[in-house]
């Protein structure tokens, strides 16, 4: 039995057909890594200034880098790693048929992947469970903060 995660030489893998003016899936993932790779650095530039360019915060008023404050440049951080957790979300989403073929097949030894439909629940419930108990960390963090 041929394994599900390749193609095998009697086989050979069908291109998607596109109409005109579409974009192809490797383009689409070729622009989307391309742009984690880039975000991902930015936030590492950015963490590595604030770490080592600017003063300890409680010490870091009135500093500034190019008209931006130590808050201000923790602002750009956080939103840039927003961009990247959204960015990161879609990669997956393009990629969730072969994280299940994977999952399944590789990791479970299942003979067969789920159905699409299966593994759109599959997604979906995982991604539920991750915000939730992400929620419920920040919640928990929120009651046990320790204020002056």
């Amino acid at each position: 039995m041929p394994d599900v995660l390749e193609t095998t030489a009697q086989e050979p893998a069908a291109a998607p057909k596109r109409g005109h003016g579409q974009v192809s899936v490797a383009i689409l993932n070729f622009w989307l890594d391309a742009a984690l790779f880039v975000d991902l650095i930015f936030i590492m530039w950015v963490s590595a200034m604030l770490q080592l360019i600017f003063p300890v915060p409680t010490e870091a008023g009135g500093w500034s880098l190019w008209g931006l404050s130590y808050n201000s440049w923790r602002n750009v951080q956080f939103y840039s790693l927003c961009v990247f957790a959204l960015l990161a979300i879609e990669h997956l989403v393009l990629h969730w048929t072969w994280v299940c073929s994977v999952v399944a097949v590789r990791i479970m030894r299942v003979r067969s992947r789920p159905d699409e439909g299966m593994q759109a629940i599959y997604g979906v419930g995982a991604f539920i469970a991750i915000l939730l108990g992400s929620f419920a960390a920040l919640v928990s963090a929120m009651a046990m903060v320790q204020k002056p």
